[in-house]
């Protein structure tokens, strides 16, 4: 028997209810030693499912399967890592997002359940038709690609500044099977886009986080997100200004700019919306904090 105060770890030989426990105790010691107080019972377990390439009715099935020497140590590291504040999503390499997954890399943020508000913003103002959605900063490409597998007659280009994460956008749309109607550019907000490129509507979850901030955030998204998705600038806005002044050369007639704010940005980004011309809306996500800015475009370039 492994001792309180001992280094725990997985052993081989260990079935996976043991090695399910054990896993759970190393990342509630760990995450404790940061001051951080959660169940971790979710965690170990969808690090087991991960590792051993099970599903839930598998595990289920064969709890008293034992473990190699490999799988054991294998499974003590991602435990640990866990326990150390690396997030499950980094460990296992894909999210969840609007039902779909995701794959991950250091070029992207993990997708967050908050942003799929800008998904049903889009979702109810777009219909069934033909549309065309420009998603600037598509990281994974989840907004766009969760929008393209809801409306089959949609199309959208994906730019980011980061060609790596344009790589996985571009690995996400054929994992969701919809590559044939997903682009990618390399491009800083607009610069990329050629000037006669059009859209419906226009979205974005922009780094907004102010730079004197960031070294307080939860260690979670600090130290594993990539700093150039997070800061926004003195203010948070580096990335709305040019953002919302230029997106009317983009959209067409009545078309939509749907962006993610932070808690405290309505203000200033309506703002930004109204000198654009655009009339804005705020929607609340579901703690009630404002979240998403719709800003509808109703007159002609």
């Amino acid at each position: 028997m492994q001792q309180a105060d001992q280094p725990l770890a997985v052993l081989p030989g260990d079935n996976l209810t043991v090695a399910l426990q054990t896993m759970r105790l190393i990342i509630e010691r760990g995450l404790k030693a940061r001051e951080i107080f959660i169940d971790c019972g979710l965690d170990a377990r969808m690090l087991l499912l991960h590792h051993m390439q099970l599903s839930h009715a598998e595990l289920i099935a064969a709890p008293t399967h034992p473990l190699t020497e490999r799988d054991a140590d294998a499974l003590t590291e991602l435990a640990t890592l866990r326990g150390a504040g690396v997030p499950v999503a980094r460990l296992v390499g894909e999210a969840e997002f609007w039902s779909l997954p995701f794959y991950l890399s250091d070029d992207t943020l993990v997708p967050r359940p908050d942003s799929e508000l800008i998904v049903e913003a889009a979702l109810s103002r777009i219909g069934d038709g033909a549309t065309r959605i420009l998603d600037v900063g598509t990281g994974t490409g989840c907004l766009p690609l969760a929008i393209l597998s809801e409306r089959p007659r949609s199309t959208a280009l994906g730019v980011d500044i980061s060609q790596g994460a344009l790589t996985v956008a571009e690995r996400n749309a054929r994992r969701l099977d919809v590559a044939s109607r997903f682009s990618t550019c390399l491009s800083d907000v607009y610069d990329g886009i050629p000037k006669t490129d059009v859209f419906d509507v226009i979205l974005s979850n922009p780094p907004y986080i102010m730079s004197n901030v960031i070294d307080g955030l939860d260690t979670e998204v600090r130290d594993h997100d990539p700093l150039v998705a997070l800061d926004g600038g003195s203010d948070g806005l580096d990335v709305y200004r040019p953002l919302i002044a230029r997106a009317a050369l983009f959209l067409l007639p009545g078309g939509y700019l749907i962006v993610e704010i932070g808690y405290d940005q309505s203000s200033s980004v309506s703002a930004l919306m109204r000198e654009a011309g655009f009339k804005p809306e705020l929607l609340h996500d579901l703690a009630g904090h404002p979240r998403v800015l719709i800003g509808h475009k109703s007159e002609p370039n």
